[in-house]
């Protein structure tokens, strides 16, 4: 039965046997006794006694062993090594031959900032240290990443969080790799004696007083500027943080159906849950580097103490959280448009003489049409916006046929989803169709979603089939849906600027623009088919030549110009001698 002591030692508490401690203690006064007259002892004698509390913590096991013994403690001291084992050894490492196991020449390293070698922050010092890389080398690699991908920056700040600086001695040497023990503990005091004994030499050999004026001046220029752009960075920040928090909010609300003129594009494809947790995850992805970006900022500017260790670890598990959140919902929203399918209806017109296209805008609800129970779509919204009914991807092309075939308009409604038959069924529920009445076709401004009412990037494409020769009119409502030929270039060749339509004939090339010059709906529709097909290409010989016309005049004016240049070069280069 041995008599046990409680200690105290780093603010931590250990039960130890009295022999036990009685060998601790002289250890620990013979090592007082060899650095008293440092100027750093205190700091080297806190150091070591860290290190013993860290091996009396790795030595004791919960539940089986709670009490430091003498056999502990000398371990212990035969790792840290004695004061005898050095102090009269002038040249030569250090060897401990009571040691339970060879001294390692390279310690584990700690990954930690380096403060005494710094521009910002010291993580590529402290990143050399740890990979055994020359400092500037880092420094060389986090500048390309910052100017060749933009990510230098932010992989710096996450980093300055994350490290922790190396404050301490212990620190210190755990950063570069050293083996805590008494040797290397002197081995270090030395050195930083050495170098601080060359720093203040080479201060007392520096320039005069003026120049050192000069270059202090010069150095609290650049801190003002310096610090001007970290404030300029700091309130960027700020202003980005809130804004995150307002698209948040403004997101959100019309992912909930509070409102709907502010949704953001893509989440519609997900359930509320999940589309609500994709944007929180998707403004924590962006929010938290500039939060942190704004603490490192602070930090600069108002010398306020680093973030603590759990906060920080905390904000960079949610940030890589939130990363591989944002991936797993955009790919989950991806599998909603895999695959695409097509479906094909082709519906008759009645000849005309002449063929009128327009639209009708079916947002503007005339009275008569909820009136007589003919309204083309059922509106029904139940609180809703209409916009999330209606969609106006529709576009309109024209072919010709061959002699003989009658006209009709072919429909691709197209959808895409999950699987083969969703697309199918969706791009089936599309509501579209055209309307032929009085002499003009009608296209609706938009078309229905059908039942199911998700949005896959449904669509509608209308090919108008008229014989070669039909003469057509597209009234401008129509000019952002046609396809195929510019339909402003031909409302631009009219000489009235108020032009409410265009005039076409169908040809093999497609679409020709026949505007008032040559007034083709005046062509007597009486004739038969060979006149009007003669009477048409008539026209369109007419309107060759006038093209070509006009390109003879501008080659005429592109030609007097050179001629006028060709004159100005010997006058210039006389004035030059």
């Amino acid at each position: 039965m041995n008599k046990t002591i409680i200690i105290n030692i780093n603010s931590i508490v250990f039960h130890i046997e009295e022999d036990a401690y009685e060998t601790l203690r002289s250890y620990m006064i013979e090592i007082k006794r060899h650095f008293s007259q440092s100027a750093d002892s205190g700091e080297i004698l806190l150091d070591i006694e860290n290190r013993v509390a860290e091996m009396f913590t790795e030595r004791i096991q919960q539940g089986k062993k709670e009490v430091i013994a003498a056999q502990d403690v000398e371990i212990v001291i035969a790792q840290m090594g004695r004061v005898s084992d050095f102090e009269d050894i002038a040249d030569g490492p250090y060897v401990n031959e009571n040691k339970e196991e060879p001294s390692r020449l390279a310690y584990e390293k700690k990954l930690m900032r380096n403060g005494d070698d710094k521009v910002l922050g010291g993580v590529c010092s402290g990143l050399g240290y740890y990979f055994g890389i020359q400092t500037k080398w880092v420094r060389i690699l986090f500048v390309l990443f910052f100017i060749f991908g933009g990510s230098g920056v932010l992989l710096y700040i996450v980093l300055w969080i994350v490290m922790p600086i190396a404050t301490s001695r212990a620190d210190r040497m755990a950063m570069r790799g050293e083996e805590p023990n008494l040797q290397n503990f002197k081995k270090n005091y030395e050195e930083e004696l050495e170098h601080y004994k060359e720093d203040l030499s080479n201060e007392n050999g520096q320039q005069s007083k003026g120049s050192q004026s000069v270059s202090n001046g010069i150095a609290t220029i650049f801190s003002i500027i310096g610090k001007g752009f970290v404030f300029m960075l700091l309130i960027f920040s700020g202003m980005t943080i809130f804004g995150m928090l307002i698209t948040l909010i403004g997101f959100g609300s019309a992912i909930i159906g509070l409102q709907n003129q502010m949704a953001f594009p893509g989440l519609d494809v997900l359930p509320q849950e999940q589309a609500f947790l994709a944007l929180f995850a998707g403004v924590l992805a962006i929010t938290i580097p500039f939060l942190a970006l704004f603490h490192v900022l602070i930090r600069i500017l108002f010398k306020t103490k680093p973030m603590n260790n759990y906060l920080s670890l905390s904000l960079w598990a949610g940030w890589i959280a939130s990363v591989l959140l944002v991936v797993f919902f955009a790919l989950l929203g991806a599998r909603e448009f895999k695959e695409d399918s097509t479906i094909k209806i082709d519906k008759p017109l009645v000849k005309q003489d002449i063929y009128y296209f327009s639209e009708k805008d079916i947002r503007v609800i005339e009275a008569s049409t909820l009136d007589n129970g003919q309204k083309k779509y059922k509106i029904q919204v139940d609180g809703e916006e209409l916009s999330a009914y209606l969609k106006s991807d529709i576009n309109i092309r024209f072919e010709y046929l061959n002699e003989g075939e009658a006209p009709y308009i072919q429909y691709n409604y197209y959808a895409k989803g999950k699987t083969y038959q969703a697309a199918t069924k969706r791009a089936s529920d599309i509501n579209y169709i055209a309307i032929q009445d009085n002499g003009k076709i009608t296209f609706d401004s938009h078309f229905s979603l059908g039942e199911s009412n998700d949005f896959r990037d449904q669509s509608v494409t209308a090919v108008v089939y008229l014989p070669i020769g039909a003469i057509i009119v597209i009234d401008q409502s129509l000019r952002y849906k046609v396809r195929g030929f510019d339909y402003y270039a031909c409302q631009n060749s009219y000489s009235n600027d108020n032009v409410k339509s265009t005039e076409w004939v169908m040809m093999k090339t497609g679409l020709t623009c026949a505007p008032d010059f040559y007034p083709l709906t005046d062509i007597d529709s009486s004739l038969d088919m060979d006149t009007a097909e003669r009477e048409l290409e008539r026209a369109g010989e007419e309107i060759e030549r006038k093209a070509k016309e006009m390109e003879r005049k501008i080659e005429r004016a592109a030609e007097a110009i050179e001629r006028k240049a060709e004159k100005l070069d010997p006058t210039a280069t006389n004035s030059s001698n």
